[in-house]
């Protein structure tokens, strides 16, 4: 006679029920849709104040400025260069030069990297390797491509 013990228990197959993550999921969705109309109709049009001597603080000046240096007509590399701070359209030499002067006021420490095209005269580069000495900047560091060596 078999034993009671070694006999087996059959179990019905695991399935993956959906419908609670989709009642949550609904849930969400309607919690973040009235949340936000809330928050909208919080923003009420004034006409704030402006203080003589506002004590709030200055946007920080980046400690690191990118210099980009590139060739104005890329088909023509004994052409002109075009000067750029970042992403800031291409400004003259001299105009960069003032802008420097601005940013060296606001941030003593200030460094610069410098980013040039390889097509462009070292006599371009230059330029901006003297408006940095111009203004006392101290930190240059000029970006290279690094080749593998083999």
């Amino acid at each position: 006679m078999p034993s009671g013990r070694y006999r087996r228990h059959e179990t019905a197959p695991l399935g993956f029920n959906a419908t609670p993550m989709v009642d949550v999921i609904f849930i969400l969705t309607v919690f973040f849709m009235l949340v936000s109309s809330f928050s909208s109709a919080e923003n009420v049009p004034l006409e704030v104040p402006e203080p003589v001597a506002s004590q709030a603080r200055i946007a920080k000046v980046p400690d690191r400025v990118v210099i980009n240096c590139r060739l104005a007509d890329p088909t023509d590399p004994s052409g002109g260069a075009l000067y750029s701070i970042g992403a800031n359209p291409p400004e003259s030499p001299a105009a960069l030069s003032k802008h420097l002067a601005g940013l060296k006021k606001a941030n003593p420490n200030i460094k610069i990297i410098l980013r040039a095209d390889r097509r462009l005269p070292y006599s371009r580069v230059r330029v901006v390797m003297h408006a940095v000495a111009a203004n006392q900047i101290d930190m240059l560091n000029i970006v290279a491509h690094v080749g593998d060596g083999g």
